[in-house]
C-alpha cells in the first residue's frame, strides 16, 4: 500500500475530558482520548492517550518523569507499551474545581492486542472490565476501567496529530480537519478538494487485529487487511454528521481496503473511491480565506461525508468534493 507522506512524524493527540477527582497525594488519571468515562471504550491494539495528575510535589520544570503503563484484564496482568509522553496545562473541559486542572501528563500507550473482547465473538454474555494503570517515577495511579470491543473506530484529524509543528498550516486554516489524504500524500481540503472517482486514503485507529496478526508496541512489518469487515456510507450533504452505516436502510459499499500502514504503530488506513456527486451539491468555503462566504450563515467545511463503520463502533470524515460541472444538452 501507499505510504503516508503526511504523516511523517506520528503523535496522537486527544482532547481531554477531565473524571471527577478525589483528594490524593499520589498521581491519578483524570482522563482519557475522547472517550467517556468508566469504562473506556477501547479496543486491541488501539492507541489511547490517558491524562495523569502527578502526585503531589510533582515538579514540572524537573527531570522527566519516569512513566510506565500496565493492563490487567481476568485473564493476564502486561505492560503496555508508552509511545509519547507530554506535558500539557490548561483548563480541563468540565473541570472538577474552581481552579481546573493542575498540570497533567498526556501518555500515549497501546492496549494490547490480547485484550479480551467484551462479549466475546459469539456470546451475549459480558466480561468483567479490564483495567488499565500509569506508574510515574514508580508511583501507580489507582486502576480504571476500560471495555474493549472488536474495533472502535476514530478517524484521525489534524487535532489529534502533532507533525513537528502547527497543524493548520497543511489544512488551509481549518482546525480538526479529518486526515483525508490524496494518492499523493497531500491532505484533502477546500482548496484541494477530491473528484469523484478519485482513490483517496484515510488515516484511523482502533480498527482491531488484521491477518497477518500485528504484535502489540512494533511498527506493522506489512500493509495487512482487518479481521473484521468494514462498510461505508457515503452523504452528500453539508457538514453531516457521522451516520451507522446501513442504519435506517442506507445504501452501503465496502472500501477498497482496511487494514494496517506499514511501519508505524497501531496506524491503520482505509482506501476508497469518491462516487459520483448529486447535481446541485455546493462547494467547500476555505473559511481561513473568505470567512464571509456561507451557506445560510454557515460556512460550507464538508459537502460529502464518509462513514465506516462494523457491528461494534463507526466514525465518519467530512471532506471536501469538487461539484461536477453539468452541462446544457444541445439546443437547451
Amino acid at each position: 500500500m501507499r505510504q503516508p507522506l503526511l504523516l511523517r512524524v506520528m503523535l496522537i493527540g486527544f482532547v481531554s475530558s477531565c473524571w471527577a477527582q478525589t483528594a490524593s497525594s499520589g498521581p491519578i488519571l483524570v482522563g482519557a482520548g475522547f472517550s467517556n468515562p468508566f469504562p473506556i471504550a477501547v479496543a486491541p491494539g488501539q492507541l489511547l492517550m490517558l491524562f495523569v495528575q502527578p502526585a503531589s510535589g510533582y515538579n514540572p520544570l524537573g527531570s522527566p518523569p519516569t512513566v510506565s503503563a500496565t493492563f490487567e484484564s481476568p485473564s493476564t496482568t502486561e505492560p503496555m507499551p508508552v509511545l509519547q509522553v507530554s506535558q500539557i496545562s490548561g483548563p480541563c473541559i468540565i473541570p472538577s474545581n474552581a481552579t481546573g486542572c493542575p498540570n497533567q501528563l498526556a501518555v500515549t500507550v497501546q492496549i494490547p492486542f490480547n485484550a479480551p473482547n467484551s462479549p466475546p465473538v459469539g456470546s451475549n454474555i459480558l466480561l468483567a472490565p479490564s483495567f488499565v494503570s500509569v506508574s510515574v517515577n514508580g508511583v501507580a495511579t489507582p486502576f480504571a476501567a476500560v471495555e474493549a470491543s472488536q474495533n472502535q473506530i476514530h478517524i484521525l484529524t489534524a487535532c489529534d496529530l502533532i507533525a513537528g509543528g502547527s497543524p493548520t498550516a497543511s489544512t488551509g486554516g481549518l482546525h480538526c480537519l479529518p486526515m483525508v489524504t490524496h494518492a499523493d500524500g497531500r491532505a484533502v481540503t477546500a482548496i484541494l478538494p477530491a473528484q469523484a472517482g478519485e482513490e483517496l486514503i484515510a488515516y484511523a485507529i482502533g480498527l482491531g487485529q488484521t491477518n497477518p496478526a500485528l504484535t502489540t508496541g512494533q511498527p506493522a512489518a506489512q500493509s495487512s487487511p482487518t479481521v473484521a469487515q468494514f462498510n461505508l456510507d457515503f452523504n452528500y450533504r453539508s457538514n453531516a454528521l457521522a451516520t451507522q452505516p446501513g442504519a435506517v436502510g442506507a445504501t452501503t459499499v465496502q472500501p477498497l481496503f482496511t487494514g494496517a500502514t506499514q511501519g508505524f504503530v497501531g496506524l491503520y488506513q482505509i482506501n476508497f473511491i469518491v462516487p459520483p456527486s448529486p447535481a446541485g451539491i455546493q462547494p467547500c468555503v476555505d473559511v481561513a480565506v473568505t470567512p464571509d462566504l456561507s451557506l445560510g450563515g454557515y460556512p460550507v467545511r464538508s459537502n460529502l461525508t464518509v462513514s465506516i463503520g462494523s457491528d461494534f463502533s463507526f466514525d465518519g470524515a467530512g471532506i471536501c468534493v469538487m461539484p461536477q460541472l453539468v452541462l446544457d444538452p444541445p439546443g437547451a
